[in-house]
């Protein structure tokens, strides 16, 4: 376990290093996401109050410590610190951590429910903290190259321990198929991490770059980062990241190339032979989709969509407005369907109108559609050369709210998308990163004065 602590550590600071964030806000940051990879097989995940008595719970409680506290250190130093929290962007995030605390008394285990609602709040201060110590005022693409590379960690770790530790990393089904993405890192938030990250390398790779001395990091770093990106979604087999994926690239090229013929024509050119090579190999690429199931499993979500009907006509009537309790699925904790006891939706927007009702949900829409709607206002009122980096930025917003649907997201379980969500919020709304039109200077016509002072 020592050498994957080590592993995981030094991928952090290399990852914070190739950024170029050289502040220590965003160097708590990129730890932040050290806690979600479980480096033992033992119980770790701190879902549970005996996790804290093994080697690996501590290892994560410890990093998420120091990440938070460093955090809050630098968020309580700053005057304007109480005001950037308490602003009118920030309600939907507070009303909706008050409300889920309110129904604190309703869960199985509210001690781990305040936990895991708690580090959601971090979260939230984590994006406030980044907002003023380093993001503000930044130049956006900076600003997206720092938050994308943050994932980067989880990516070299998952690659190596596929060699050392293949037992964390990869689960094999009963067919004998295996999948990147397992007591290490859920498959579905490791695909995310790809999926970001191939957004990133995309966009830098098609933007014009800086002379010799940016080469290293505007062409050979993003090429090398999407490599490994898409070799780990290759591996993941995540449906869920292929989805995303294809949606986010939609948003990256499509608003970006209506004004520039040279970006449409590779556009187009990209799209068409991704469909050739699909037609050309179509056996594998329904092998990679179906995992070795059928059909009918796939729509069904692999068996998903009737555990929401069964959530939606059984459990929702029963507390429509309090809900379940934060994390919880029934007055049992766990939900009883198809004679497996479920403790996760796999849906983020079910999950908040499940645990936290009606109210939750509407808060959770709010979190997520809010930061989108800025984003896209940045992009159109952004100077040109700004506006691929805020469609990057809404690219990855798109990602996160699409996977949602599927997967692990901004609500439940805390994880890396939830993370990743939060940091951007308070950057993403901030009405000071919103660019504003220069005033116009109106020319004044001074008449010589020939006749001397009066």
């Amino acid at each position: 376990m020592i050498v994957f602590i080590l592993v995981a550590l030094l991928a952090t600071f290399l990852a914070w290093y190739l950024s170029g964030a050289r502040s220590l806000a965003y160097l708590l940051y990129f730890l932040a996401y050290v806690p979600f990879l479980t480096l033992d097989g033992e119980a770790g995940g701190l879902s549970e109050l005996s996790a804290l008595g093994s080697s690996n719970g501590l290892f994560k409680l410890t990093i998420r410590a120091v990440a938070s506290v460093g955090m809050l250190l630098l968020l309580v130093r700053r005057r304007e610190a109480t005001r950037a929290i308490l602003a009118g962007r920030s309600l939907p995030v507070l009303c909706f951590v008050a409300w889920a605390v309110l129904g604190l008394p309703a869960s199985q285990t509210p001690l781990i429910s305040l936990f895991r609602l708690g580090e959601l709040l971090v979260f939230f201060l984590t994006g406030v903290t980044l907002y003023l110590e380093g993001a503000r005022g930044r130049n956006p693409r900076e600003v997206a190259r720092w938050h994308c590379l943050a994932l980067l960690p989880l990516l070299i770790v998952a690659l190596w321990s596929i060699t050392n530790r293949p037992e964390l990393a990869f689960h094999v089904n009963a067919s004998g198929l295996g999948r990147l993405g397992h007591k290490m890192l859920n498959a579905n938030v490791l695909g995310f991490g790809a999926v970001i990250l191939c957004l990133w390398g995309t966009h830098e790779m098609r933007e014009k770059g800086r002379g010799r001395r940016a080469w290293a990091r505007e062409r050979l770093l993003p090429l090398t980062v999407l490599g490994l990106a898409i070799a780990v979604m290759v591996l993941t087999r995540s449906r869920t990241a292929l989805v995303t994926l294809l949606a986010g690239q939609l948003v990256l090229w499509l608003p970006v190339d209506k004004g520039n013929p040279r970006r449409r024509l590779m556009f187009i050119a990209l799209a068409v032979l991704g469909m050739l090579g699909a037609m050309m190999q179509f056996e594998e690429v329904m092998a990679w989709v179906l995992r070795d199931g059928s059909t009918a499993e796939l729509m069904s979500g692999t068996g998903r969509t009737g555990l929401w009907a069964a959530l939606l006509t059984e459990q929702v009537p029963s507390a429509p407005i309090t809900g379940a309790g934060y994390l919880m699925l029934s007055s049992e904790g766990a939900f009883s369907h198809a004679g497996t006891w479920w403790t996760n939706t796999h849906n983020t927007y079910l999950f908040a109108l499940v645990s936290t009702g009606l109210p939750g949900l509407i808060g959770i829409l709010m979190i997520a559609v809010l930061p989108m709607r800025a984003t896209l206002r940045r992009y159109l009122s952004a100077a040109p050369e700004d506006r691929s980096a805020w469609t990057l930025i809404l690219a990855c917003q798109t990602v996160v709210v699409v996977s949602g649907v599927t997967g692990f997201g901004i609500c439940g379980f805390p994880n890396a998308v939830m993370l990743f969500h939060f940091a951007l919020y308070t950057w993403s709304l901030a009405p000071s990163g919103i660019p504003r039109p220069m005033p116009r200077l109106r020319a004044v016509a001074v008449r010589p004065n020939l006749g001397g002072a009066r």
